[in-house]
């Protein structure tokens, strides 16, 4: 009961706040005042500032639609950020590790959302299936070029379909974009949707995986820069936490203020 009349207390101080201003008044403070109470169920997505200097661009070809991706990261920390289509540049996918959730951003507004685990799963971002198959080169199919790249197939057999991943060896690349594909290429694998062949895929330690076929499913890389200033202002992003609403804030307030008043009592 305390919450339901603290929720209500709090919106018939901002709704009697607006009835007592002019029209023109209410008209440029409702926004604000929206955004405020919408803000109680948000938290920034950091702070400071989060600085991407590498990106990989690759395309993917998945029953018979083709899109390009991107995705951002650093040597300096484990957050990502990618776009599934670079057609559709108004929403970001976020992950601040491997581990952690993954969020929506769409930097127009500087708001996002928490993407549920339930809706994770159904999205193909959570399963766990490690593969047991070893990927074997097929040295008696011809070789294929990838962003410039001389590429050999590997195939494997899952269930009962043909998988060619197309691998370049380690040192035909410079040192620094070797680093750098080495770190960013699996961020990718296991962040593709639906893919759990390409997020379990074992990658022998002298592979640089350029490519990927399967049934539909076809990925190859475009290309890729050491040099980029993407860059993510976490205080400035505020992110709808899954889970959390009006009611848990009110509950939140009480507690804290109940513990806040015992504290005074005892002093």
């Amino acid at each position: 009961m305390k919450i339901v009349l603290l929720i209500t207390s709090f919106l018939f101080l901002f709704l009697s706040s607006l009835a007592q201003d002019s029209t023109a008044t209410q008209n440029r403070n409702l926004p604000s005042m929206a955004e405020e109470i919408s803000n109680l169920t948000r938290k920034p997505l950091g702070e400071g500032t989060l600085k991407f200097e590498n990106f990989i661009m690759y395309t993917v070809e998945e029953n018979e639609k083709s899109r390009a991706g991107k995705i951002y990261f650093s040597e300096n920390h484990e957050a990502v950020v990618w776009l599934e289509d670079l057609n559709h540049e108004n929403n970001l996918f976020f992950r601040a590790s491997q581990d952690s959730p993954i969020i929506t951003i769409t930097p127009s507004i500087n708001q996002g959302a928490e993407i549920s685990p339930k809706m994770m799963q159904a999205l193909g971002y959570s399963v766990n299936i490690e593969s047991t198959e070893v990927y074997i080169i097929d040295k008696k199919s011809p070789l294929d070029t990838i962003a410039n790249s001389e590429c050999q197939p590997a195939i494997a057999m899952l269930e009962e379909s043909e998988h060619t991943m197309w691998v370049a060896t380690k040192n035909s690349f410079k040192k620094t974009d070797r680093l750098m594909l080495e770190r960013g290429l699996p961020l990718i694998f296991k962040n593709q949707t639906r893919t759990p062949f390409l997020s379990s895929a074992i990658i022998k330690s002298s592979w640089i995986p350029m490519g990927y076929n399967c049934d539909s499913y076809k990925f190859r890389i475009l290309n890729w820069r050491l040099d980029g200033d993407f860059k993510l202002e976490q205080g400035e992003i505020m992110i709808k936490i899954s889970g959390l609403d009006l009611k848990q804030v009110a509950k939140q307030y009480v507690e804290d203020l109940e513990k806040e008043n015992s504290l005074q009592k005892e002093d």
